[in-house]
């Protein structure tokens, strides 16, 4: 099932009537024209998905809730204005391992792979692997440049972090700042009404297997 105006147009409306009543009045036009075309997408993308070095699913069970937690929020509105979703390895929500996120929004959305928004604690051991494995690495970053790709370096440490200090000087200290570890990609309207959104976002996911794959458990 393809995107249509009707998607765009209903987070445009959504976020002028961010009230219970007026999404239950359009319910229909949300399941029809967002959830299912999103989560046929997703599926769509693990098809595509199954023959890559690291196999990448998701579906309905991979969606996020429209639903907003205002229990600590000043703003109380129920909604959020975006959907969003995960390919994943295990084909689930709780996944720590290198992900590919999905977001629709009113004027288009982004994809991003890699590693988000992870602890110190679970960055630790990537970053103790940029060290020890400098040159596997480097060889990560070789091959995002080659496919014209770039870590996305807008969330960084302003200086290295504990644990990391004394290696201040080494080649990767940039990436070691990063808090983290992704790819990100802009998807205009155009690319989800024509469908090849799908082409843009595979191609993604390909793109980053070398990150994706860096600090896997089992290392080649």
């Amino acid at each position: 099932m393809p995107f249509s105006e009707a998607s765009f147009g209903f987070f445009s409306d959504l976020s002028e009537n961010n009230d219970r009543d007026w999404f239950n009045a359009h319910k229909k036009t949300f399941k029809a024209e967002v959830e299912a075309p999103f989560i046929d997408l997703l599926e769509a993308l693990s098809n595509r998905l199954e023959d890559s070095p690291r196999p990448l699913t998701g579906g309905k069970q991979t969606t996020f809730r429209l639903n907003r937690d205002v229990r600590f929020s000043e703003d109380k509105s129920p909604y959020k204005t975006n959907m969003s979703g995960l390919l994943t390895p295990t084909g689930t929500k709780s996944e720590m391992a290198g992900i590919v996120y999905l977001h629709l929004e009113a004027d288009g959305g982004f994809a991003v792979a890699g590693f988000y928004n992870l602890s110190p604690k679970q960055l630790a051991p990537m970053r103790d692997d940029m060290i020890e494995r400098a040159e596997k690495f480097d060889q990560v970053l070789q091959a995002l440049e080659a496919s014209g790709r770039n870590l996305d370096r807008s969330m960084s440490l302003s200086s290295m972090p504990k644990g990391f200090t004394e290696h201040a000087d080494h080649r990767h200290a940039d990436v070691i700042k990063l808090k983290s570890l992704m790819v990100r990609e802009d998807l205009p309207t155009d690319l989800w009404l024509s469908g090849d959104v799908i082409d843009r976002v595979e191609a993604l996911a390909r793109d980053c297997m070398p990150l994706l794959r860096f600090s896997e458990p089992a290392r080649d």
